[in-house]
């Protein structure tokens, strides 16, 4: 049996694809259109003068080149409109025509596009907000001043508890709270508007209970049209309820491509051990799911034109049912292209069929481009085209070329000959399509989240026969659903309990050492030059020449010397940089000092969110910083360390300093402190209790001062037992009073106090809340800048006090004035050259 697939630009691979030119200028249109800030009418020009041209010219062979180009000029043309019209631009009738930019009460209609899921949010410390179900609505109508309007475009629901789990096709009526989706609040944080808008998701609709969402139609009420639904719901309740709550949900991803929440922690642990895709609708379902279909046709003795017929029915029924993602499209029109080739007796070009699939989707919705889903799936599956066949020599190809010269002679030599021949190209091309896969898709994965995984190709081993054995008698049980319900329940248990294993296996990742590399940010330059490297190793494979080897080595050494740089924290600056982040309700900051040490100035929310994984830690990666050097707590209240637990238990935190009155109990401290306590204790965090009067060195440039609080206090209230912390860079100060009151404040301005306070930038104490001493704390403290940590801008009581009100105002036009609700994340930098601010914002006045 011979081996012809070293050969990485031979016969091996004939490119026999017009789609792939097509298809290359479609998405090169696309990013153009993404790109250039050119009107959509350019380039509606470019691609009808290009079409005229390249009609005019295809007539005659002489010009076929100008032909080419023209059309595909204007290929990439329609791409750019394609992209404007979508990306760009909303009908007149949108539903964020209907939202302002603040919360909008609004009563909408629409038809639920989505499976709901149940989101319970996992915080440790702090405010933890009750289970809410969220849902996608298509919506149909918004009820305004002159009645009901019609309205398009997707709204994410979020229902709070009391809920009922809604099914899709119902059509509902929805009164509550709307709202755009917000940008990024800080460096590194996720921009959920720029993932609503490239998912086509237009705004947020959160409603207080069920009582707002009333049933308008049932599901089952469209008839036909909602057929999919129905089927999908019925085989989605089939699989869950094979196996129990983890199983059950397991086994409804790997089949239907559900995403459940309660799935998140076994997909956040997939995801680092690199191996997320085993978990959602890809080729690789699909081939097993169509392969298996085929498999059983042959074994039957169907044609294999009759038996590709059968394949294609089966492939459109289940696209009726699965979730219809990029990955799974792909794979179905790849899929759907290599049977048409069976029945027509054609030759199979996978990359054409591949061009194909990207122009189909790309036209549906030129905004998935953008998505990391959508360039993993196609780059991974051309990289196999293109790279196995090198790769599978490289490996494998001394033991090829021995095997191709054995002889086998007898009956009794059939099995080896089977597991030489058979057997073997299965291992093998196991092997190199889960190297080849590895090798492509890491630079993307590293370039979008920022994760290496050295375990990705032996676990992807693991676990592929585990998921194919999952597969198969979960297909079975649901072909067998209705002719033979029994054996059907059987094969789903079997496939539930295959699926607990393979939960169960997935856990215990978590146990392997460095199952995942957390990366700084690597760039777009990083990740071309990965590629253009990894093309040079392939070529340099299946033709070597001393020109190739010398431009390899150069390659790989560039390649190396940018993945160090890129990885080095960031060094040395002239000044102390104060990082106040935007975590809603509360106060989150990090001090970084001229000679590159970080130190974290509390770390809480009461916003309901996890502030270390959503906040703190993609700020540390995307600034480059070094793990803290310690961090400061002012008081017991959670909004100001409940993002320390998830820094400790990841082995970031060694010290930690504490006002004295922390862990006392009904002084200071409360139950949940214990806890934090105890956590600090098991994970051997040095504790360093802070009193005033106390001096802490942190660099050359910078120490800290404790103005408050004193020792063996009593009587002092939770809020007043804050550390009051004056940050002193070079000359340049600023203070950090916590939540400090009433009682504090005055001891503070007292005499012999007073001057401690004098400082250039101050924050104001408890997130800016009122208090009748808070005017002549200001004034005693006297600063330049004045910050706010809080999810609203301070703005005194609701009680209608002109006193107040003037004095916020006043405030605002006499300081340098920023808060983290109007500005994001606040950027301080004092020292040597004064003060300087910069802010999410961009071009504001900070006085306004």
């Amino acid at each position: 049996m011979g081996d012809d697939g070293g050969n990485f630009c031979g016969s091996r691979i004939i490119v026999r694809g017009p789609m792939l030119a097509v298809a290359g200028a479609f998405v090169a249109g696309i990013l153009a259109g993404l790109f250039l800030p050119l009107p959509v009418g350019f380039w509606w020009v470019l691609a009808l003068t290009g079409m005229f041209v390249g009609i005019l010219s295809l007539l005659r062979r002489h010009l076929r080149l100008i032909s080419t180009i023209a059309l595909l000029t204007a290929v990439c043309a329609l791409g750019a409109v394609r992209l404007r019209l979508a990306y760009f631009s909303v009908p007149d009738s949108a539903i964020i025509n209907f939202a302002g930019h603040g919360r909008t009460l609004a009563t909408i209609q629409g038809r639920v596009a989505s499976y709901p899921w149940i989101t319970r949010p996992d915080i440790e410390f702090g405010y933890r907000p009750e289970p809410s179900v969220q849902f996608i609505l298509d919506a149909e109508s918004i009820l305004t001043k002159s009645g009901w309007q019609p309205t398009t475009g997707l709204v994410r629901v979020t229902i709070s508890e009391p809920y009922k789990n809604h099914k899709p096709g119902e059509r509902l009526e929805l009164l509550g709270w709307m709202n755009r989706f917000g940008s990024a609040r800080n460096p590194g944080q996720f921009d959920t508007a720029a993932a609503a808008r490239r998912d086509g998701t237009m705004v947020n609709f959160r409603v207080p209970s069920d009582d707002g969402a009333i049933v308008l139609a049932s599901a089952s009420a469209g008839g036909w049209r909602e057929l999919p639904d129905r089927l999908q719901a019925t085989l989605h309740q089939r699989l869950t309820e094979s196996g129990d709550l983890l199983s059950g949900r397991l086994l409804a991803a790997l089949i239907l491509g559900e995403r459940h929440p309660g799935l998140s922690k076994l997909n956040d642990t997939m995801k680092q051990a690199g191996v997320a895709h085993f978990l959602s609708i890809s080729g690789m379902h699909l081939g097993v799911f169509l392969g298996f279909i085929y498999l059983i046709c042959r074994m039957l003795t169907i044609s294999r034109r009759s038996a590709a017929i059968v394949v294609l029915i089966a492939l459109a029924g289940y696209l009726l049912v699965a979730e219809s993602r990029a990955p799974l499209l792909r794979s179905a029109i790849m899929a759907g292209a290599l049977a048409a080739a069976v029945i027509s007796g054609r030759r199979h070009a996978a990359l054409n069929a591949l061009a194909v699939a990207a122009v189909i989707l790309l036209a549906f919705d030129p905004r998935s481009l953008l998505s990391p889903g959508f360039q993993l799936s196609f780059s991974i599956v051309a990289g196999i085209v293109l790279f196995q066949a090198p790769i599978r020599r490289l490996f494998f190809g001394r033991w090829l070329d021995r095997r191709g010269l054995m002889v086998f002679r007898n009956d009794e030599s059939r099995f080896k000959r089977w597991l030489r021949f058979s057997a073997a190209n299965w291992a093998i091309d196991a092997v190199t399509i889960s190297v080849t896969a590895y090798i492509v898709a890491a630079p993307l994965v590293a370039y979008h989240f920022g994760l290496f995984s050295p375990y990705g190709i032996i676990l992807g081993l693991v676990l592929f026969p585990l998921v194919v054995a999952t597969l198969v008698p979960g297909y079975l049980s649901l072909g067998l659903a209705w002719p033979m319900p029994n054996l059907a329940s059987a094969f789903g248990s079997l496939a539930a309990n295959i699926a607990d294993i393979l939960a169960k296996l997935v856990e215990a990742m978590n146990f392997l050492p460095m199952l995942c590399v957390q990366l700084k940010p690597v760039g777009l330059g990083w990740l071309m030059l990965c590629y253009v490297t990894l093309i040079v190793a392939i070529t340099t494979i299946s033709r070597r020449s001393k020109t190739r080897i010398i431009i390899l080595i150069l390659l790989l050494a560039a390649l190396t010397g940018l993945t160090i740089w890129t990885q080095l924290p960031a060094g040395p600056s002239r000044n102390a940089e104060f990082h106040m982040l935007s975590v809603g309700s509360g106060q989150c900051a990090v001090l970084k000092t001229p000679e590159g040490k970080t130190y974290i100035f509390d770390a809480g929310t009461r916003s309901g969110f996890d502030a270390y994984l959503k906040v703190l830690e993609p700020f540390y990666r995307e600034m480059k910083l070094k793990d803290p050097a310690g961090a400061f707590v002012s008081h017991a209240n959670t909004d100001h360390y409940s993002a320390l637990p998830g820094m400790v238990r990841d082995d970031r935190l060694n010290e930690i300093y504490l006002c004295d009155y922390f862990n006392q109990l009904g002084q200071g401290g409360n139950y949940t402190s214990m806890r934090m306590i105890k956590l600090l204790n098991e994970r051997d965090v040095n504790i360093h209790q802070l009193r005033a009067g106390d001096k802490l060195q942190l660099d050359a440039h910078t120490h800290v001062d404790v103005l408050w609080p004193p020792a063996g206090r009593k009587d002092l209230p939770e809020n007043d037992t804050s550390l009051t912390l004056r940050v002193v860079c070079d000359g340049k100060s600023l203070l950090i009073p916590g939540d400090l009151e009433m009682v504090s404040q005055v001891e503070l301005m007292k005499p012999g106090n007073r001057e401690k306070l004098k400082s250039d930038v101050l924050i104001l104490p408890h997130h800016g809340g009122w208090t009748v001493t808070l005017p002549d704390f200001v004034a005693a403290v006297g600063p330049e800048v004045i910050l706010v940590s809080s999810s609203r801008d301070p703005h005194g009581p609701s009680t209608g006090n002109e006193k107040v009100l003037d004095f916020y105002k006043a405030m605002r036009k006499k300081y340098r004035f920023y808060s983290t609700a109007r500005d994001g994340w606040i950027g301080l930098t004092f020292g040597k050259t004064g003060l300087d601010v910069q802010t999410m914002r961009k071009n504001q006045n900070p006085k306004n």
